[in-house]
């Protein structure tokens, strides 16, 4: 028999945070991941819903173990809900899932055992698959005004040669445990007090690169951010969100406020980098109609 969650959310010593937004689909999945395989030490489930209008609400409350739901009357966006599910909640390490993500064995003890025995590790994130088992890129390197146009997604980052210097912004997985700039937080094992000696996550951020903004204020205030690739977590990849139209209209956003933030000094380079992006945007809309 698997261990229970605490009932007790004050007592925990893992918070498991988790964010929907009409993510029923796929949640079970999650649900199931953890009934399998709970972690070891005392945890709790939080899931803040960004006001769904599906069947999310039911299947947590058929849960086979407590599930804490923060009920938002709207879409708060990602960074907002996560610190609000943060704050309802208590442990030593934060663990934030998306609601589309799946395991096997135990990868949430790992994770803690790997953040433990590095006092200087903020976080610590697992290589992540789809479900055909192929690999899913989640390590970037900080956006800079260079690399920023190698990005996924991106004409240049098919045409660029891998070894171009300064080019790369998505980068492959390590092939052992390393220390990486940014990594997405859609599996992402959080020591609590590194969270919280930087202000969590900033929520002008909506949806996207609030992950990355993370982790380069992390970065400048001495904290660390790890892979461990021997832990590997299922990722569906927007499984809990593909009913959002405006997807690629928050990333936009969020790139432009995080060069705002951090690369507030080069206001020209700024005012290029949005008209691009603006024209970028427009083409695409152009092209899916």
């Amino acid at each position: 028999m698997p261990p229970a969650p605490d009932s007790t959310p004050h007592s925990s010593t893992i918070a498991i945070i988790v964010v929907t937004h009409n993510s029923a689909s796929v949640l079970a999945g999650l649900v199931e991941s953890l009934k399998r395989f709970p972690p070891k030490l005392s945890w709790t489930l939080t899931v803040a819903d960004n006001a769904s209008s599906d069947a999310t609400r039911s299947l947590i409350e058929a849960s086979p173990f407590p599930i804490t739901r923060l009920q938002n009357d709207s879409n708060l966006g990602f960074a907002a809900a996560v610190n609000r599910g943060v704050a309802a909640a208590t442990g030593e390490f934060l663990l934030l899932a998306n609601p589309d993500v799946t395991w096997e064995g135990p990868v949430v003890d790992s994770l803690v055992g790997f953040l433990s025995t590095r006092p200087r590790a903020a976080a610590v994130v697992p290589r992540l698959r789809f479900p055909d088992g192929s690999a899913q890129p989640s390590l970037r390197r900080f956006p800079t005004h260079s690399n920023i146009w190698f990005s996924r997604g991106s004409p240049l980052a098919k045409a660029a040669r891998p070894q171009s210097a300064g080019r790369a912004y998505t980068i492959a997985d390590p092939e052992k445990s390393a220390l990486v700039e940014a990594a997405a937080a859609t599996f992402m094992l959080i020591r609590r007090s590194a969270f919280e000696a930087v202000g969590g996550f900033d929520e002008g951020f909506f949806l996207y690169v609030e992950d990355t903004d993370l982790c380069k204020r992390w970065h400048d205030a001495d904290w660390e951010v790890w892979m461990d690739p021997a832990v590997v977590v299922t990722h569906a990849w927007q499984g809990g969100s593909r009913a959002d139209a405006n997807l690629r209209r928050h990333h936009l956003r969020g790139i432009r406020r995080y060069f705002t933030k951090h690369h507030g000094g080069e206001p020209i380079r700024n005012r290029v980098l949005f008209a691009a992006l603006l024209l970028a945007d427009v083409w695409h809309r152009i092209r899916g109609r």
